[in-house]
């Protein structure tokens, strides 16, 4: 994937959490408002502005409700510290996975709606599939900790333990919950649940909408697959969003427009890509377009298998045809090095040229075509 190099002609990176990673704080990109946490074994931890001011909010709020309310103060703390903890932990896990499968993985952004972890993986569905694994399994390994503890602790299984993700509030009114210790135990366990099933939901951007295009990835296509998570992503927000008008859920409802609006956003990109190339462009069509130029599908692992010899090439030529061909051979060359790009990493990673000679291509394709 692309990355900001700091030039004039800057390329936004697109990598797995988001274009929002390496760019200067600019006023009218609201993705880059963020400022520098720390950094730890390479991995840059940001926060975003809009989380400051959440836990402003949250903190004034629960300031006002006394100290004995059930989410006073003391809760407030508590529960923040346990989002933002399971949240970091949950995005490093994307990153520790992505890293696993051979890409790269440099920046963590917190925000209100929770963490985007900026990764690169290898465009191989196994290496996505396992980056967006990634994250749920930190959860995972919370959950098989907290939740027996709890359980064992209270003796209340169900709603408790293994607790409703819409229940925070008859869950703090217990009043088997007396320290504060009992509380953040109780606290990460439950955001450890929330965390894992709304990432579980199959909505793109998601976890479960990108787990969803890497198990499709194989059968369907890179472009296809991610096709149908955006479609997947449009009816996952319109039903969490209903959701979260029922539950009164603000957070659950910014979830559902954050989501809604990726896909849809994504979806249009698709479309402008299949517009401007005449032709999704996914491995299956750029192969049935290489033979029309002469070229061999290419092998297994995605790279060229070697052209096609014409008739008449190799012989009886005179030196302004062989260099004719020789010309639109190297040209030939050129554009299926460029298909190949789009097949693995997306038209998005075109530079200006590539596109340039793309355009040139697929307009003398269709004068051709009529």
């Amino acid at each position: 994937m692309n990355q900001w190099d700091g030039s004039d002609e800057r390329e936004r990176p697109s990598g797995f959490g988001g274009d929002w990673r390496g760019s200067r704080p600019t006023f009218d990109d609201p993705m880059s408002w963020s400022v520098r946490f720390f950094t730890i074994a390479g991995v840059t931890v940001r926060i975003h502005l809009f989380f400051f001011a959440f836990v402003l909010v949250m903190l004034a709020t629960a300031s006002g409700r006394g100290p004995n309310a059930w989410l006073g103060m003391q809760p407030t703390l508590l529960g923040l510290a346990a989002l933002f903890t399971v949240v970091l932990l949950h995005e490093f896990g994307h990153v520790i996975a992505c890293r696993a499968k051979g890409g790269t993985a440099d920046e963590i952004l917190i925000w209100p709606l929770g963490g985007l972890a900026t990764c690169n993986p290898p465009e191989r569905h196994d290496a996505h599939f396992w980056t967006a694994v990634g994250g749920p399994l930190v959860n995972v390994v919370f959950i098989a900790v907290l939740t027996p503890t709890v359980g064992l602790l209270y003796g209340e299984w169900w709603g408790t333990a293994i607790p409703n993700p819409l229940g925070l509030s008859r869950m703090l009114q217990s009043e088997e919950i007396s320290t504060w210790w009992e509380m953040l135990l109780v606290l990460g366990n439950f955001v450890s649940w929330a965390l894992l099933l709304f990432n579980l939901i199959p909505m793109y951007p998601l976890d479960g909408g990108r787990i969803l295009q890497a198990v499709l990835w194989k059968r369907k296509g890179r472009t296809r697959s991610l096709r149908i998570a955006c479609q997947s992503g449009l009816i996952g927000a319109v039903v969490v969003g209903v959701l979260a008008l029922i539950a009164n859920e603000t957070m659950l409802l910014g979830i559902a427009l954050f989501g809604g609006l990726v896909s849809f956003a994504t979806r249009r990109q698709l479309d402008a890509e299949r517009d401007f190339l005449g032709f999704e462009p996914d491995a299956s069509e750029i192969a049935e377009i290489d033979e029309e130029l002469g070229y061999r599908a290419r092998d297994a692992s995605g790279g060229l298998a070697g052209r096609v010899e014409t008739k008449g090439e190799s012989r009886g030529e005179s030196p302004a045809q062989a260099k004719a061909r020789a010309t639109e051979s190297a040209r030939e060359a050129e554009l299926d090095r460029i298909l190949d790009k789009i097949a693995r990493t997306g038209i998005e990673s075109l530079s200006a040229k590539e596109r340039e000679t793309l355009q040139r291509a697929t307009d003398e394709k269709r004068n051709r075509n009529g």
